[in-house]
């Protein structure tokens, strides 16, 4: 199980901190020459021009070498090796990071060791090879420890605990994570944080302990709700994925009350139990989402797209629903005192659902199933009822029917008292 990618290899950019005093003028002008080729190979890489970047870091070593600079030689080769995995080539990649490492290790330069020991691990890992990837991972987390480099740690962490994981020690890679989650904190590192939520919570997903991952789900959700009240013309559904929520599954039985979620996208949501009362969904796509049980007190839904959507049991009392509702299913959903005015409901199910006092005036109700329904007090003035099912069909003091219509429904099996 893949939590999230893999870190791109290091693209190093060490600081020039050459005294040129100190040197003849052929070797000024090849270690600016060298420099400027390094500096040039990371700008053909960000392009993906990743042949011409490893040329230019091929000159840039053999002038570093023979000016006698391990350092910086390093520098190149471990650029090299970023080139050579960018273009399929990990023999060469890792024989590159291994050469930087040597070097790294004989100057004593723990950066530049931090640096090849994590590229090293990144190699590895994505050749499977996740037993070498661990002994990397572990050897670069432990050198980020005794600099007190924290953000190296947690870098380290993560690749850590993605090799744990490809090797399916998940236990191990759930303990990277939380480690992970602590430095976060601990440095106020919300990006991190954030990842490492998300982690943690896919990581119980996929050992079936959903009480643990709804613990890091509501963390989550704690984490988006600070966010969307800090700024509320913020994109609702574009905060959750950048908090690590996935819209479509991490919504269920949250508390959106009062939230603004008009034009939030919510195609196939499953919002099962969440509290949306209050909430305005004018114009937001609802189509096909679970809403079963929901709580939608004076929700606005007005314009909103509810094609097939799942609404039974949902508490929709006193809401507006003037919008498009084709073959939802409204089953025993309290739906009195909704404003369905002008609603368009063709073949929805609202089996033994409770509309009373609803306003249905000018509804298109052709084809609904409303048996079992109580329709007491309801406005169904020039309310489309071709086709509709009312067998036990409680109709008393509606509004808006004729004498000729109410003895055709009482045919059907509707209820007058």
């Amino acid at each position: 199980m893949s939590i999230y990618g893999v870190s791109v290899g290091a693209i190093y950019q060490l600081p020039i901190t050459i005294n040129f005093g100190l040197y003849l003028s052929n070797f000024q002008t090849m270690s600016e020459q060298a420099n400027g080729l390094l500096k040039q190979g990371i700008s053909q890489y960000q392009a993906h021009q990743f042949e011409e970047a490893l040329k230019s870091w091929q000159e840039a070593l053999a002038l570093y070498q023979e000016m006698n600079d391990p350092r910086r030689s390093g520098a190149a080769l471990g650029n090299m090796g970023v080139a050579y995995e960018a273009l399929g080539d990990y023999a060469r990649a890792i024989d590159c990071y291994q050469q930087h490492l040597v070097l790294a290790r004989q100057i004593g330069d723990r950066r530049g060791e931090a640096n090849a020991l994590g590229n090293l691990g990144n190699a590895c890992y994505a050749l499977e090879d996740f037993d070498s990837a661990i002994n990397y991972q572990q050897q670069r987390l432990a050198i980020a420890r005794d600099t007190g480099d924290w953000r190296g740690e947690q870098e380290a962490l993560g690749n850590l605990a993605l090799a744990c994981d490809g090797k399916g020690d998940l236990a191990g890679a759930i303990d990277c994570y939380q480690q992970q989650l602590s430095i976060a904190r601990d440095s106020k590192d919300d990006r991190m944080e954030r990842q490492a939520l998300k982690s943690l919570k896919l990581a119980y997903k996929y050992l079936a302990d959903y009480e643990k991952a709804n613990e890091y789900r509501q963390q989550q959700l704690s984490i988006l709700w600070e966010l969307f009240v800090t700024d509320k013309n913020s994109d609702f559904v574009q905060l959750a994925e950048i908090v690590g929520l996935n819209p479509v599954e991490d919504f269920a039985g949250a508390d959106l009350s009062g939230f603004d979620l008009h034009y939030a996208d919510l195609n196939g949501a499953d919002l099962r139990e969440t509290n949306l009362s209050r909430a305005d969904l004018t114009l937001a796509d609802l189509s096909g989402a679970l809403l079963s049980s929901a709580i939608l007190i004076d929700a606005t839904l007005c314009n909103a797209n509810l094609r097939d959507a799942e609404l039974c049991n949902a508490n929709l009392s006193g809401a507006d629903l003037r919008t498009k509702l084709p073959r939802a299913n409204l089953s025993r959903a309290n739906l009195s005192g909704t404003n369905l005015s002008s609603a368009y409901l063709p073949n929805a199910l609202l089996v033994d659902a409770n509309l009373t006092n609803a306003d249905l005036k000018n509804a298109d109700l052709s084809g609904v199933n409303l048996s079992g329904a109580n329709l007491k007090g309801a406005d169904l003035s020039r309310a489309d009822l071709k086709n509709v099912v009312v067998e036990n069909t409680r109709f008393g003091g509606c509004l808006g029917i004729s004498e000729g219509v109410k003895i055709e429904l009482m045919k059907r099996g509707g209820i007058f008292e």
